[in-house]
């Protein structure tokens, strides 16, 4: 059996109606990392807005660990493009071609698509000292705290930053103001030191899964926006077409 046919195996095995579980497929971490980071997104696929963010992070909080973390469900997109399995394979090899960070990004895929739910099954695997950070855009990070996604907004807000701290950065040319200004509402107030404002070059905007795909179908070139290694994935498994 082929490692992507693997993949694809440990996906489907992950039941969003169980008990939350995160499982590695590629470890390069610390044995006892105290302060990790976890990329939480579709990877459909993995582009240099990603990597950004990534790096960009690590620069800031100097983490111990990165985990960038596929969740076979998503609370609000229907699963298309690439299949998990096609994207965890993405993700480890763009995981051994990243020489800034080869010593301390990991890969794993998770069962549940809530970030609660996601720190729930993340703790599983860490002591209860390791502080871990959710790297996120603004757009996510408003979902956060959008009450349609809860049955009492405020008291699992309070056990999800129990549990976690949120990174939230720019999105195309929003400014810390902006950021101030939401986290400074009645709900988002009282978490305001567990969130955390990163601020991205302006030139990473415009970067997203949806223009890949798009120009992909258009036959245009993709090399301004994914890293090395996805474009060749993506050019072997003949994807997004």
């Amino acid at each position: 059996m082929n490692t992507l046919e693997n993949y694809r195996i440990l996906m489907d095995s992950l039941d969003p109606q169980d008990t939350p579980v995160v499982q590695f497929v590629h470890r390069a971490a610390p044995r006892h990392p105290k302060h990790i980071g976890v990329l939480d997104a579709s990877f459909n696929p993995l582009t240099l807005a990603h990597e950004a963010l990534v790096h960009h992070a690590q620069d800031t909080f100097g983490f111990d660990e990165i985990v960038l973390l596929l969740a076979k469900t998503n609370v609000d997109k229907a699963l298309f493009g690439a299949d998990l399995g096609q994207r965890l394979a993405m993700m480890v090899n763009y995981a051994d071609s990243d020489t800034q960070l080869d010593t301390c990004l990991s890969i794993a895929g998770c069962s549940h698509a809530r970030f609660i739910d996601k720190a729930r099954a993340l703790r599983a695997h860490y002591s209860p000292n390791t502080q871990i950070y959710f790297l996120v855009g603004h757009d996510t990070l408003i979902r956060i705290f959008d009450p349609h996604y809860y049955t009492d907004m405020i008291a699992e807000l309070t056990v999800l930053f129990s549990l976690c701290h949120i990174v939230s950065a720019n999105r195309e040319n929003l400014s810390r103001e902006v950021f101030h200004r939401f986290m400074s509402r009645p709900e988002c107030a009282p978490f305001t030191n567990r969130v955390h404002p990163l601020q991205l070059p302006p030139s990473f905007g415009n970067i997203s899964s949806t223009e890949v795909r798009k120009r992909i179908r258009a036959g245009d070139s993709i090399i301004d926006l994914v890293p090395e290694s996805i474009a060749q994935f993506i050019e072997t498994f003949d994807l997004y077409k």
